[in-house]
């Protein structure tokens, strides 16, 4: 992996008026390779359970700081990963909101 770069909900995956709060991370998510999307953690998204999501192969690497309750917006450092320069999703969110 070249590149270390941050999950973050940026480049308009939540709009301002959005209440997204952390619930937990998704422990096994972390510390290997992942070519699909993957869950890294559980959120709460305007009142309804879901999960961020990877947007690229990658392999999660570590976690933020990130306590539960924490609200998020799209400059929050959710959790970091390393990816090849031709994964990285740029212009694009780096993680996305998903419901299951």
């Amino acid at each position: 992996m070249s590149f270390v770069c941050i999950f973050q909900l940026n480049n308009g995956a939540i709009k301002k008026s959005d209440d997204v709060t952390f619930v937990e991370f998704i422990e096994e998510s972390f510390g290997k390779y992942h070519t699909a999307p993957i869950k890294i953690a559980k959120i709460i998204f305007n009142g309804k359970p879901a999960f961020i999501y990877s947007n690229s192969p990658s392999f999660p690497s570590s976690k933020s700081d990130l306590k539960p309750g924490d609200k998020l917006d799209a400059e929050t450092k959710i959790a970091y990963f390393a990816a090849e320069g031709e994964d990285i999703p740029y212009n694009r969110p780096h993680a996305t909101i998903g419901f299951e």
